[in-house]
């Protein structure tokens, strides 16, 4: 035992975080602060604006269609409607009616979701008439196409919704090539949300961005937090996300003072700051949340020189209810922080947090070792899956009758009580903000026609180009079965019809054999690095835009650019760098440029084919781009 006793006490005061909370749910929640601010803005996008009496009528109406539909207690309703108010009301008449939502990302593969659809064997399909094709092979699937008011009925709220059901089903990368669903019950996520009020109090005056695509965690306190408190949610257009000078402009409309970001996605939404820019759009904000990854200490610090809104770090795994450690990351906290990274901090409510070594024994402060997690807020359970939920949430050793849940992450206790994340002891990876399981896409490229060996490596491309985020794309390694050589470009088309855009590789390449070390295992350090296009074969940029692109490219990608079909990604670009490209050249060209042009069109030629139309089509191109759309076989990522 290297623990002293004061060490002991320390760690136990710690985690000493029982509060009583009340038996109630989500929806009990909503409806309560309904009754006492019917009249007060609830909920909005850019085409309705509902009370909170108004929100009430429309979630009753809907949750009682959802029972005429066979909806039961217990049951899962999947969920495929674009970012809009009739988001938000689908969620809250799912568990008005007892049941519990299953997101689903359209921008996945068709294959993706019919395995997340088989798994979970929802009761109904709420979605779009656009989107309802999509599914239309799915056996035994009710659906119902959602995208208008409904004419409230005066019925009784249903209310239906207990303490011991699931609130939601997410859907995350799994190591055995098959996404897991997570389940969450409602009071693991009813404890989650009343810290949170009372760690970080809202009221009516504030105005909370609604931003984070719904299968992400993240999403779900963005959903139910402000009605809780009397505020009022604005929704974010579908892929407004995407582009910060778009985020700007939504934050100076709507006054928003609280919202969130992926550090990675801070880190582009600064650098689209001028001094100016951020006293114009950012006044309003007065709490900003990130959580995904690690948040680096520059960038806070950035943060506040610019605006001066105050920054927290929070911490979680979908198996644990969003969030559970928190820690300030502005003024005083910030300023002693001496690490790269922001501490993932302290434990929320009912929580434990616990660092054990290969033995299951308690670590002292500094040194590292597996992070656990324990207390109310842990899921249910992976859907379907006792073996792989027994083998994640274990038994308590310190805590006879509890469980305790294995993240897989690699950190220590600082001396002032607070845990800082050092990293991952398997091989699930978090790039800008999205979790990977290396594995999965392992399984899946060893899938493919004439593959006999595959790996896939997160690595930097191009180390000019990696600064100010998270700059690794992922890269795929395949060893030929016959020995002839691979169709790389067909091959990654394939992979484009099972794993959704963060999951494919950017490149791959074939090897003879894959490199081993002397006791036989991969050796990673020794897999290639992709080789860059950065010689000229076309013509040169032309005066005016094209040569105004090519020297954008250059300056963010640490590389001559001469030639007009010289790719954007092909040199190494990624998302992050995407969006500063546009943020750059919409300055320079005093219009709006998005990121989805440039994902559109990634070439200096193309990209200036865009900026100079006049057409309405032409400007409008890439602002509803979700999957890439490009000629050609350079390596592109679209991982927001």
């Amino acid at each position: 035992d290297i623990m002293l006793p004061g060490e002991y006490a320390q760690l136990a005061q710690i985690n000493a975080t029982q509060v009583e909370i009340p038996e109630t749910t989500l929806s009990a929640l909503v409806a309560e602060q309904a009754a006492k601010t019917p009249d007060a803005p609830a909920l909005a996008d850019a085409r309705y604006l509902f009370s909170y009496r108004e929100m009430r009528e429309q979630v009753v109406a809907l949750a009682n269609l959802l029972r005429e539909r066979g909806v039961k207690p217990g049951d899962s309703v999947a969920v495929a409607l674009p970012r809009s108010v009739f988001l938000t009301l689908a969620l809250h008449a799912i568990v008005e009616a007892g049941a519990a939502w299953l997101p689903l990302d359209t921008g996945y593969p068709d294959d993706r979701l019919k395995m997340m659809l088989e798994d979970a064997r929802p009761s109904l399909l709420i979605t779009t008439d656009d989107q309802l094709p999509r599914f239309s092979d799915v056996p035994n699937l009710t659906s119902l196409c959602y995208n208008a008011p409904l004419t409230p009925q005066g019925s009784a709220p249903l209310q239906l919704s207990q303490p011991h059901h699931t609130a939601y089903i997410i859907f995350t990368s799994g190591s055995t090539g098959r996404p897991k669903g997570v389940m969450v019950g409602q009071t693991a996520i009813v404890n989650r949300l009343l810290w949170m009020q009372n760690h970080y109090p809202l009221t009516g005056e504030d105005v909370v961005a609604q931003k984070t695509p719904c299968s992400f965690d993240v999403s779900v306190w963005e959903f139910f937090w402000p009605f809780i408190a009397g505020a009022k949610l604005v929704m974010a257009e579908p892929e407004a996300h995407r582009d910060p000078l778009a985020m700007q402009q939504f934050f100076a409309e709507y006054g928003v003072t609280t919202t969130h970001f992926v550090p990675s996605m801070l880190a582009a939404f600064v650098a689209s700051l001028t001094p100016q820019t951020a006293r114009q759009n950012c006044a309003t904000l007065k709490q900003v949340f990130c959580s995904g990854e690690a948040l680096p200490a520059d960038l806070c610090r950035e943060w506040q020189q610019l605006t001066g809104a105050p920054l927290h770090n929070l911490y979680g795994p979908t198996e644990a209810a969003v969030d559970v450690s928190w820690y300030p990351a502005f003024g005083e906290e910030l300023a002693q922080v001496r690490g790269s990274s922001v501490p993932i901090g302290y434990p929320v409510w009912n929580t434990g947090l616990r660092i054990l070594d290969a033995m299951m024994h308690p670590v002292p402060p500094g040194v590292a070792g597996d992070l656990y997690l324990t207390g109310i807020q842990l899921a249910q359970g992976y859907l379907g899956r006792p073996d792989l939920t027994a083998s994640r949430f274990i038994a308590d050793p310190f805590a006879p009758g509890e469980r305790m849940y294995r993240t897989g992450d690699v950190a220590r206790w600082l001396d002032n009580g607070a845990v800082e994340y050092l990293g991952r002891s398997d091989d699930q990876l978090k790039i800008r903000g999205q979790r990977i399981e290396l594995g999965e896409i392992d399984r899946v490229m060893q899938a493919l026609p004439d593959v006999k060996q595959a790996v896939t490596h997160a690595c930097v491309i191009n180390l000019a180009a990696a600064t100010g985020g998270d700059a690794r794309q992922l890269v795929g390694y395949l060893v030929s079965q016959s020995g002839l050589p691979l169709d790389t470009s067909a091959l990654q088309a394939q992979l484009r019809e099972t794993l959704p855009p963060h999951m494919v590789p950017v490149v791959l390449l074939q090897l003879p054999q894959l490199p081993l070390s002397a006791n036989g295992k991969l050796d990673r350090k020794a897999l290639p690095l992709p080789e860059l296009k950065t010689q000229a074969s076309g013509r040169a940029p032309k005066a005016g835009s094209e040569k105004i692109i090519a020297a954008a490219f250059a300056s963010l990608l640490g590389c001559d650019v001469q030639d007009a079909d010289a790719d954007f990604f092909a040199l190494g670009g990624h998302s992050l760098l995407a969006m500063k490209l546009a943020a750059q050249l919409s300055r320079q060209f005093a219009r709006q440029v998005t990121p989805g042009q440039v994902m559109v069109a990634s070439t200096v030629a193309k990209l200036a084919t865009i900026i100079d139309g006049e057409e309405d089509s032409s400007r409008r191109m890439g602002f509803e781009t979700i999957l890439p759309l490009r000629e050609g076989n350079g390596p592109t990522l679209f991982c927001f």
